[in-house]
């Protein structure tokens, strides 16, 4: 069972979680409310800025991922924090819609490091590499000087495969899948 701290809203975060270095993992815009939307966009551009606000963060390793690690990129962007673009291949863009392919390329030009950890063409196990990659690069100062910044509904997946990684390697993990969600009820 993965362990998460019991932040369901940025205000709630304690100066502890603060100035770490954060690692981000979560769903992509399939697994969100209106799929590939402006409106789901906005709001995960939303709800990752208001976190990082709160966590004003040393900086933040990406897997680069349309959907979630995208939009905390953006809010990067927004606020000035600078971040790692942790790539799983190269081509990871490729088969994305012509404006998200842009945005990727403006992303990877603005980051302060491109990692790219392993060689072209998707495969699962590329993917898991990445994640695991970017938990690793996180602990350069050892797990209480990280965190990570998830946006995860509890099903089986990738980001859950990335958080009990984090988990087994002693990484807090914040899930801001209860704050993303009390923007998207009726």
């Amino acid at each position: 069972m993965i362990q998460l701290l019991p932040f369901n809203h940025p205000s709630q975060v304690t100066k502890d979680y603060r100035h770490r270095i954060v690692a981000v993992t979560g769903h992509r815009p399939v697994k969100l409310l209106d799929g590939y939307s402006d409106l789901t966009w906005k709001l995960i551009v939303r709800v990752a800025t208001e976190w990082l606000q709160q966590l004003a963060p040393r900086g933040v390793i990406s897997g680069m991922a349309l959907g979630w690690d995208s939009a905390v990129v953006e809010a990067c962007l927004a606020l000035g924090i600078p971040y790692v673009a942790c790539i799983p291949f190269e081509g990871q863009e490729s088969k994305w819609p012509g404006p998200e392919q842009f945005r990727y390329q403006q992303y990877r030009q603005k980051a302060a490091m491109v990692v790219v950890c392993s060689g072209p063409g998707y495969s699962k196990a590329k993917m898991d590499a990445r994640n695991q990659r970017i938990i690793n690069m996180a602990l350069k100062d050892g797990p209480a000087n990280a965190v990570v910044l998830a946006l995860w509904s509890g099903e089986p997946s990738g980001t859950r495969n990335c958080l009990a990684y984090a988990q087994s390697k002693r990484i807090e993990i914040i899930n801001c899948w209860k704050h993303y969600h009390t923007f998207t009820k009726p």
